[in-house]
């Protein structure tokens, strides 16, 4: 499904940015004072940092593929959810997540509150790819 990474099977024009990442990548669809829309292109097998973010607010879609989505308020505390296409959930500051890829990779609409500082706004916990910060509580 993700073999071009050039081509969606559910989304149609160009991005505004497109941004290599470790297990995929992320394109920018819409970028506003308040939010930002991306699709999130998850390699097969692959899985983003374990992760919260200190106030920035995430709506998740899986759109196409196989995706897991691990999420709790404490790391003792986490739980996991196979998502379907089409189902959704909301990620609140502060909520411990991570989503995971199946075999056929996943495509995901996120739709974040925007921050002026975002890439500060997320703590990762635990990486595949060593970008882990030292977390401030967990």
């Amino acid at each position: 499904m993700l073999e071009d990474p050039g081509t969606s099977t559910v989304l149609s024009g160009p991005p505004l940015e497109r941004i290599p990442k470790p297990w995929g990548e992320e394109l920018i669809l819409s970028r506003t004072a308040d939010s930002v829309v991306k699709a999130l292109r998850i390699e097969p097998n692959q899985r983003l940092s374990l992760q919260f973010h200190r106030r920035k607010h995430e709506t998740l879609m899986l759109l196409g593929g196989e995706a897991v989505l691990t999420c709790g308020s404490r790391m003792d505390d986490l739980r996991d959810t196979r998502l379907r296409a089409g189902d959704h959930e909301e990620i609140a500051a502060g909520v411990i997540h991570r989503l995971s890829a199946g075999t056929s990779g996943a495509e995901i609409l996120e739709i974040a509150s925007r921050l002026p500082d975002d890439e500060e706004d997320i703590v990762r916990l635990a990486d595949d790819y060593g970008r882990v910060d030292v977390p401030e509580r967990v």
